[in-house]
């Protein structure tokens, strides 16, 4: 088989339509994520996810022993610990006052001790082998079905129609928190509806690139959309873009190279972006700084430039 046929398989293009839709929602909803200055929120949703994945697998092992793991379930069992970690960092910092750093390291640690907890406890039951908790922790995207990429087009489509009805009030919210809150908008309502597109996408993208790394794909593509304008508007779509040209990068290298982690190599592409747009982007790239200030020293000296 050659290498056409392979990326043109069926496995694989369900493979590339699930990681391109996960892209897309991930950069999207990472956009304002950045804005609001929280990029440790993605880590801590999938860190607090494991918790509720072990604990899933065990009370379904228990009541159904011969049926083995259930992946939704399993899902299921994540979205709650994740919803449940970010609903916990969204009231210590409300009642308990507390920085957001040390909101977010507190909650991430507590989550992640007790997953590990769990994961022990989970190898030394007797369905232990069955669990398949590896592939939530590092991703397992061969495994997509077309059932995973209709949810994640609907997590996708719900992304765009969300930011697009919500960007006036999100990104008030993101810049000037003070001022949204005197012209009456529901800031909490605001904040949990924005971390709760967050917990969909991160639990959506566990099957694929891992709760380890879904934070990539929340981070990179909008730090990548930066350096190429200021704008909210064109920073969306060009995370949009970026999310979606490195998962498909990602997806397509690990088709034509066996053995490969999707989900890492996902990341790897997201990051040759990153300093594809860090070097070349039309707004903040360092050539394009260079250039300017090597402008800037010629005409001090009274040359004027190439």
């Amino acid at each position: 088989m050659n290498k056409l046929e392979v990326i043109f398989a069926y496995n694989t293009l369900i493979v590339l339509a699930g990681t391109m839709l996960l892209g897309i929602a991930a950069g999207i909803t990472g956009t304002f994520l950045m804005l609001r200055r929280r990029s440790l929120a993605g880590d801590v949703i999938g860190h607090a996810a494991l918790p509720g994945v072990a604990l899933a697998f065990l009370i379904y092992a228990s009541v159904a022993p011969e049926a083995g793991k259930s992946l939704p379930v399993m899902l299921l069992g994540g979205g709650i610990a994740s919803g449940l970690g970010m609903l916990t960092v969204l009231w210590l910092r409300n009642v308990g006052g507390l920085p957001e750093d040390a909101v977010l390291a507190i909650v991430l640690s507590t989550f992640f001790g007790a997953g590990v907890v769990l994961l022990s406890v989970v190898q030394a039951s007797p369905t232990g082998s069955q669990s398949g908790l590896r592939d939530f922790i590092f991703g397992q995207a061969a495994a997509i079905r077309i059932s995973d990429v209709a949810l994640l087009a609907s997590i996708a489509l719900g992304t765009i129609v969300t930011s697009n009805l919500l960007m006036k009030e999100w990104a008030l919210m993101c810049f000037d928190e003070g001022l949204a809150h005197v012209l009456g908008y529901p800031i909490r309502l605001l904040d949990f509806l924005l971390m709760a597109l967050v917990v969909a996408v991160c639990v959506a993208g566990m099957q694929a690139v891992g709760l380890l790394l879904i934070v990539a794909l929340l981070i990179i593509p909008p730090t990548s959309a930066r350096f190429w304008s200021d704008s909210i508007s064109p920073n969306i779509w060009l995370s949009a873009l970026f999310g979606a040209i490195s998962a498909t990068a990602g997806g397509i290298a690990s088709a034509l190279i066996p053995k490969l982690s999707t989900g890492a190599i996902i990341v790897v592409a997201a990051a040759i972006v990153l300093t594809f747009s860090m070097l070349l982007g039309t707004k903040h790239g360092l050539l394009l700084r260079w250039h300017a200030q090597r402008a800037m020293r010629l005409r001090a000296k009274g040359v004027p430039p190439a």
